[in-house]
């Protein structure tokens, strides 16, 4: 299996609320101020960037595989932010030089490495908790203390918020992921410490939730 196919579908189980660019790319742009609103920027800074306001919801993999020009990457650095990516508007330009330097139309090929099947279904399989079953209602009480600041009280993040839709994810049956997240952070999330209690009891919350009924 493509390593690159299965950080997409990985991407997508994980993150569904979160914007996808991979699937279509913007139109080319006429628009001359894109290209000449965006400055240098070292590689180091780029790369910080990149993973404090792109990582927290989109792989390495997917950003490394587009092929787009500064205008275009101006658009769709410009529709992450409108749809809530934590990125100041002093960063924009910045940000958007790096990535066409990086994955611009003379970057070359991309070339996908590949992991075996079973892989990448292990990556994805839910793992056993290795403490007890927690407690929802003290979990619910705990995530609205340290969570619901960036993820919203409903765990479904908002419009310029800086955490994600955290509902139904096959992420939150892997205590172990969900505990390095929380102690070390990811992306411009502050790492938390927290006791193994104390996260299950969260993931006990998390869990109980149900996903939005469609709209009709």
């Amino acid at each position: 299996m493509s390593r690159l196919l299965f950080s997409s579908v990985f991407s997508a189980l994980l993150l569904t609320a979160c914007p996808k660019t991979e699937s279509t790319s913007p139109p080319p742009s006429t628009d001359a101020s894109a290209a000449e609103a965006a400055t240098p920027l070292a590689t180091t800074d780029g790369k910080s960037l990149v993973a404090t306001a792109c990582l927290s919801c989109h792989s390495e993999q997917m950003l490394a595989q587009q092929r787009l020009t500064q205008a275009q990457w101006q658009k769709v650095v410009t529709k992450m932010v409108g749809w809530g990516a934590n990125l100041d508007p002093s960063e924009v330009a910045p940000l958007v030089a790096y990535l066409s330097s990086t994955s611009g139309p003379d970057a070359g090929p991309y070339i996908a490495e590949t992991i075996p099947a079973s892989e990448a279904l292990a990556e994805l399989a839910p793992l056993p908790d290795p403490v007890p079953p927690g407690d929802p209602v003290r979990g619910k009480s705990l995530f609205i203390d340290k969570c619901s600041g960036c993820h919203g009280q409903d765990a479904r993040g908002a419009p310029g918020a800086l955490g994600v839709l955290l509902v139904d994810r096959p992420f939150l049956h892997r205590f172990a992921d969900v505990a390095k997240t929380i102690r070390k952070g990811r992306g411009k999330m502050l790492p938390l410490s927290l006791s193994d209690t104390e996260i299950a009891d969260i993931l006990a919350h998390l869990r109980s939730l149900k996903p939005a009924a469609p709209a009709q």
